[in-house]
């Protein structure tokens, strides 16, 4: 007998839908689980249903090294950078929308450029880098700077990304000649005339220009991004539209990257400077990953050639004023890579040679414009905290030292132009006494102690500022205020850390409550301050407390934060061992170690 059925055929079994996941949806489409319609720079589908939209920012999650958990409350979006400077034509761009419109741009097209950035059509070779070479550069006598005598010789295969890519090396020693690496084990020099049939026929522009030389600009393109969307906020401690490292750096390597590629300058050393630390940066959040590592050795190798022949050109070049700017900005960042690596061989080398280049220039043209001031104060700071010797030529006396028009390190640092000239007396009277004057007066002391507590930070002017980075700022300036006077009581006074301890707690709760104002949106200080400050604290109360600040301060990724963490903590463990009377200095860790890392 047959089984009853009825006219309905059996349904199938139901398939499983499958939902794709993307990753370009605005964050608050994805907080809602719905469809986005990624219309920048907020979405319709948010402003249609009256949401705020929170963009599109990479959001990173900080993972604790010793426990492996997310940190969920240091996380931060990174948003597109934003345009500051008026008076740049390269900070007037859209970044982010140039680049995509150059990367969908067809493949048929001639070329294209949108303000800084360009494609153009390639046919017969993949890609080529330019930079010069030789002792002497535009056919004169070169004047060197003794640092940065020695020719650098960059491997080819350090430079050449491909089997088949070019490499373009112009040499003013053979006037003109070209020498083409086709292959990494073959080279063939041609004449500056063989070069320009052989231009015209592969159809690159005569007139090209740097960015249009580069081997893998999908690549340059991350790091830049990766420079103005993370590292610029993160290397000062109160962030604000006129960040100098995007107001200041970032269009003077710009206008490196646009310039014609058979000439060296300042600029292009930035460019290069600039994408070596973002490169570093990247390697040290990634955890060492091998390309960004890779990268950061390529453009760091071609900073310090460049940097190398526009200090031996810079008296033939027209535009003094913007090349000066460009070299002491590049000697900055070369410190501000170490900062991030945690390397203490090569920094010390490059502050000096800028200080011996500085000796040669008159110091009142960092005073003629607000951005050559920024560069300048810049690299002081860096020197200062790092104990470099200045020329001899600069009056740190002086009322016009640091012109106080365009001074801006108190906002953006805490560190205040009084606190800034203290610092240098110190380091100066620090050198005079253990060389040529072991037991200066005690007048000359109690003169530099009375000069030091008046510099208090309250009657600090910051009313073009916010509420918010008002207060921000003035706890800054309050721990660089007590940091000071530490470091005078204990190197100078010599006094016991017992003695100091009233301002090591107070300067404690400064920076604990920078944290607490601004959340995981604050920067990260610089590392002199909280180090002295670290290094005097005797209770295990406050260690334990500077310990919590050091493991929240991970999140920018700067080894000199974690190595100046280690060094505290190793001079903690040797006051513990030994008697109370023995007084034991956070230098003579330091030199016992054989560390010198970039305090700042």
């Amino acid at each position: 007998m047959k089984p009853h059925t009825t006219g309905r055929k059996a349904a199938k079994p139901r398939q499983p839908i499958k939902h794709t996941k993307t990753f370009s949806a605005c964050w608050t489409c994805r907080k809602r689980h719905v469809k986005c319609d990624e219309l920048r720079p907020e979405c319709a589908r948010c402003v249609k249903g009256g949401f705020e939209c929170q963009g599109y920012g990479i959001k990173l999650v900080w993972i604790d090294p010793d426990t492996q958990e997310r940190e969920q409350n240091i996380r931060r979006a990174i948003g597109a950078p934003a345009i500051y400077d008026d008076d740049s034509s390269f900070m007037r761009v859209d970044v982010q929308r140039a680049l995509e419109t150059l990367e969908t741009s067809s493949t048929d097209a001639k070329g294209l450029t949108i303000g800084p950035f360009a494609v153009f059509a390639i046919h017969n070779f993949a890609s080529a880098a330019c930079h010069w070479s030789g002792d002497k550069a535009g056919g004169g006598e070169a004047r060197r700077d003794s640092v940065y005598d020695d020719a650098l010789e960059i491997p080819a295969e350090d430079i050449l990304d491909g089997e088949e890519d070019l490499e373009m090396v112009v040499s003013s020693s053979t006037n003109g000649a070209l020498t083409l690496g086709a292959r990494r084990d073959s080279t063939t020099t041609i004449s500056s005339d063989a070069f320009q049939e052989w231009a015209a026929f592969s159809s690159l522009p005569l007139q090209s220009r740097h960015l249009d030389l580069l081997p893998r600009p999908a690549e340059q393109r991350e790091l830049i991004h990766h420079w103005t969307s993370f590292v610029c906020w993160h290397l000062v401690p109160v962030d604000r539209p006129d960040n100098p490292f995007r107001s200041v750096f970032t269009p003077m390597a710009l206008a490196g990257l646009t310039s014609p590629s058979n000439r060296s300058s300042g600029q292009v050393a930035l460019f290069h400077a600039l994408c070596a630390t973002s490169a570093f940066s990247r390697g040290q959040l990634l955890k060492g990953e091998a390309n960004a590592l890779t990268l950061a050795t390529k453009h760091y190798h071609l900073a310090i050639l460049h940097l190398r022949h526009s200090l031996a050109n810079i008296t033939d070049n027209l535009d003094l004023d913007s090349q000066r700017g460009a070299i002491l900005a590049t000697i900055t960042m070369f410190s501000t890579m170490d900062m991030i690596t945690g390397r203490s061989s090569e920094w010390r080398t490059h502050l000096q040679g800028g200080s011996s280049w500085l000796s040669t220039i008159e110091g009142d043209v960092w005073d003629r414009d607000k951005s050559s001031s920024m560069v300048f104060q810049g690299y002081l700071a860096i020197a200062a905290l790092c104990n470099i010797s200045l020329p001899s030529s600069f009056d740190v006396e002086s009322e016009n030292f640091l012109d106080e028009r365009y001074y801006v390190l108190d906002r953006f640092f805490g560190l205040t132009r009084p606190i800034l000239k203290h610092i240098l007396k110190m380091n100066a009277l620090i050198k005079r006494i253990s060389s040529t004057d072991p037991n200066p007066s005690a007048q000359l002391l109690d003169d530099l102690e009375t000069q030091l507590y008046m510099q208090t930070p309250e009657t600090l002017d910051l009313e073009s500022l916010d509420p918010l980075a008002q207060a921000m700022a003035r706890h800054h300036a309050y721990v660089f205020y007590y940091a000071s006077l530490i470091h005078f009581q204990r190197t100078l006074r010599r006094r016991p850390p017992i003695e100091v301890q009233d301002m090591v707690e107070i300067a404690v709760g400064h920076l604990e409550n920078i944290e607490d104002l601004g959340g995981d949106a604050v920067g990260c200080t610089l590392v002199w301050p909280p180090f002295i400050v670290a290094c005097e604290c005797l209770s295990e109360e406050l260690q334990q407390r500077m310990l919590a600040w050091y493991m929240v301060k991970r999140r920018h990724g700067f080894m000199n934060l974690e190595i100046s963490k280690d060094i505290a903590q190793e001079l903690w463990r040797r006051r513990n061992m030994e008697p109370e009377d023995v007084d034991i200095q956070w230098r003579n860790v330091l030199q016992d170690l054989d560390i010198d890392i970039v305090l700042a």
